[in-house]
């Protein structure tokens, strides 16, 4: 074959690629469906995004945001309005897109940001061929356990490469506040956090023994750390 035949039907294939990417027909992003994303989480809470993708673009999202006790915060009567029109204006800007890389909303950055992580991870689970390769997202994540008349259990887990990295647990009372441990009378529930907190980093598990004479708080404990690797879960 010559050259210029080579050069021909090299720019021939070129031309049918620059064609096949221009009209949509090359290799797909991701696959078609609705995705959970789970942001990470700090002392505020952390955000929840439904992501719908249809041909490689974003078609619908619904976001959820959650507060420092991890309940659901009811952005139309939420007190800051930067925050209720971050929480309104958001999901249309991802609407369209390949990514999550939009610009913070003015005055809800914190947010905006947890939306966004929210919005990439849901991303990542749809992808055909993930880039993330381990079982979880890196980062720190919230987990609740169910409540009864003595209140619920908060959970937040570090992952680092698989690996749990550190464990930070709290409880909730049924008055919905944080039981204040400096000033806690209980001291074997004071134990069990402390003993429970190294033994999940330890077994790098939820599955741990409970504490003697903590039976309760460590259940609860034992299901807020499982919700929270669920949340951090990337399949």
């Amino acid at each position: 074959m010559s050259v210029i035949k080579k050069q021909l039907i090299g720019m021939l294939l070129s031309g049918l690629m620059l064609v096949m990417l221009l009209s949509g027909c090359g290799p797909k992003v991701y696959n078609n469906g609705t995705y959970i994303g789970v942001s990470t989480a700090d002392d505020n809470g952390y955000a929840v995004a439904e992501v719908t993708v249809k041909d490689d673009k974003i078609v619908d999202v619904k976001l959820t945001e959650f507060n420092a006790r991890a309940q659901e915060k009811d952005m139309e009567t939420y007190q800051w309005e930067a925050a209720r029109e971050a929480f309104r204006q958001l999901p249309g800007r991802f609407v369209g897109r390949q990514d999550a890389n939009i610009e913070t909303y003015s005055g809800a950055t914190a947010s905006s940001n947890k939306y966004i992580t929210a919005v990439s991870f849901a991303l990542e689970k749809a992808r055909k061929t993930p880039q993330v390769t381990t079982q979880y997202f890196d980062g720190t994540f919230m987990g609740r356990s169910d409540g009864d008349d003595k209140g619920y259990g908060i959970a937040f887990v570090t992952i680092e490469k698989d690996q749990i990295k550190s464990v930070r647990l709290l409880e909730v009372t049924s008055e919905d506040q944080f039981k204040d441990y400096a000033t806690y009378p209980y001291t074997t529930v004071l134990e069990a956090k402390e003993a429970l907190e190294k033994a999940f980093v330890e077994k790098n598990s939820p599955e741990v023994d409970t504490y003697s004479g903590a039976t309760n708080s460590s259940q609860k404990w034992i299901q807020a750390v499982s919700n929270a690797l669920q949340a951090a879960k990337l399949k």
